[in-house]
């Protein structure tokens, strides 16, 4: 999915396609404690931040510090420099993305960055899918198909904040351990938007798989990154204007978004994105494109 042209990518709300920073998904009252500091930060959503605040990392115009072309792949990296404090966050943030596509159909993104401070990080990326497509079969996401190759399942409380407990989803709704149909009855019952554990092994996994049971095309994901979040659009509004003259809506798209446990900074239990000065963050999205399904 995407938005119609350039102009409604910076004025749209949404996160279409978007790179998330500094730190994607929420943090509990717009503030966390860092080597006994507190740094209060901008509040998007309530009383709570939400994917780097009020002008995050998805309304900035990057640079295109490379674009190269060969037989195998085409990569793009873009640079973007987060000034101390930008949205309340410390530390001058150095910060790079890479875009490679390949003759595999794999669209790999890397993330990385550098501090000049000790602050915290979670760069994600916010791609939303319908593989339903734009044309004959245009409609929501209902009739798309989903397994997660996790058995765990952060607990939300009723701000879509996490409590720091992580949960079995065994005979939950965020059973996906096994192949699932999301139908409107899921939907219309709340869908998901939550974040399944990974653990904290850092090899690059297969996390998710998604496709449309009517195209037969869809979606594999792989990631370095403890947690993956699930979003099926629930609180996407009922007017997007899209691409190919398509109105988006409710539960249009849904999101695989490959990152740290949302307010890990203020869960002790969960990873913690801190950044310590001078140290390199890094991730890795792998998302294998398929029509085979």
């Amino acid at each position: 999915m995407g938005y119609g042209n350039f102009k409604q990518c910076l004025e749209a709300p949404g996160y279409f396609n978007s790179i998330i920073g500094r730190v994607g998904n929420r943090i509990s009252n717009s503030e966390f404690t860092l080597n006994n500091n507190v740094y209060k930060l901008s509040n998007n959503i309530g009383e709570n931040h939400l994917h780097g605040g009020k002008e995050g990392f998805n309304k900035k115009i990057w640079s295109i510090n490379n674009l190269n072309k060969n037989d195998e792949d085409i990569v793009c990296e873009l640079g973007y420099v987060s000034k101390n404090l930008e949205e309340g966050y410390p530390g001058n943030l150095i910060c790079k993305v890479t875009y490679t596509f390949n003759n595999e159909n794999e669209f790999i993104i890397t993330n990385s960055a550098i501090s000049d401070a000790d602050t915290i990080v979670n760069i994600t990326n916010h791609n939303y899918w319908n593989f339903h497509g734009h044309s004959d079969y245009y409609q929501n996401i209902s009739d798309h198909t989903v397994k997660i190759f996790s058995s765990r399942v952060c607990e939300n409380d009723i701000e879509s904040i996490p409590t720091g407990k992580i949960l079995p989803v065994k005979n939950t709704q965020f059973d996906f351990t096994e192949e699932k149909i999301i139908t409107q009855d899921f939907l219309n019952n709340g869908g998901v938007d939550n974040n399944y554990d990974f653990g904290i092994n850092n090899d690059l996994k297969k996390v998710a798989i998604g496709y449309s049971n009517i195209t037969r095309m869809g979606v594999t994901y792989l990631t370095d990154q403890p947690g993956n979040q699930f979003y099926t659009g629930n609180n996407m509004t009922d007017d997007y204007i899209g691409k190919y003259n398509r109105t988006y809506g409710l539960h249009h798209g849904f999101c695989f978004e490959p990152q740290f446990p949302p307010d890990g900074i203020n869960q002790k239990k969960l990873k913690s994105p801190i950044l310590k000065a001078g140290a390199k963050y890094n991730s890795t999205i792998m998302i294998r494109l398929s029509n085979n399904f």
